[in-house]
Parts: C-alpha cells; structure tokens; sequence
C-alpha cells in the first residue's frame, strides 16, 4: 500500500504542474486550451492509477473512499464537457468548465495528501 501512496504523490506533483499552468492561462486570460489538454490526461491516468488504492480504502472508511471516487467522476466529466464546449466554440462554457476543472482537481489532490495517505500509513 505504501508503494501505492508513493505512486500517487509523483503522480500528483505532475499534475499540480500541469494545473499550476492551466490556473496560470485563465489568469492570463490566455489559451487556456492548449494547456487543458495535458492536465486531463494526467487525471485520467492517475485516477486509473489510484483505483487499487480507493478498493483498499473502501474496506477501511467506506464513505471516504465513495467521496473520492466521486471528485474524480466530476473531474473526468468536467474534462469530458470542457472537450465538447470547445468543439462548439462554446468559449465562456469552456473558461468556467476550466476553472471549474482546476478546482475540483486541486482540492482532491489536497484531501487525498492531508486525510487520505497518512491513514493509509498506518
């Protein structure tokens, strides 16, 4: 399990990276969309990454493990929309999908370090 936790904490400075440049754009107010692209597919990659990690969790806190999965259902499917704004040109639909994207992405990543991996620790 300790590997796993491991694996999940490089996986996240890779993503905070990536979402450090996306919050970076909207700020700017610049292409935000060149930027998007690569922080989705770090979350899809991760979230598949840390599957084993929530099955072992939901054995322990059940309820835990059920809000996480569930920030990254929202996440994947934020990702999915702001795709399909996008492809219609839908710009203001897209920058509110991106901040919104950048939020829930950031905070799971926050409550996966702080509550999550020290209970896995033990």
């Amino acid at each position: 399990m300790l590997q796993l936790v491991a694996q999940s904490i490089n996986q996240h400075r890779a993503m905070e990276h990536s979402l450090d440049a996306l919050i970076a754009a909207l700020r700017a107010g610049s292409a935000f969309t060149e930027i998007f692209p690569e922080a989705a597919r770090l979350a899809i990659a991760h979230y598949a990454a840390e599957e084993p990690l929530l099955n072992h969790l939901a054995r322990i806190e059940p309820a835990v493990a059920a809000k996480l999965a569930a920030q990254h259902d929202e996440a994947l499917e934020i990702a999915a929309r702001l795709e399909e704004a996008v492809a219609a040109g839908q710009a203001a639909d897209a920058l509110a999908l991106a901040r919104r994207f950048h939020a829930i992405a950031q905070h799971n990543i926050i409550e996966e370090e702080r509550d999550v991996f020290p209970l896995m620790k033990r």
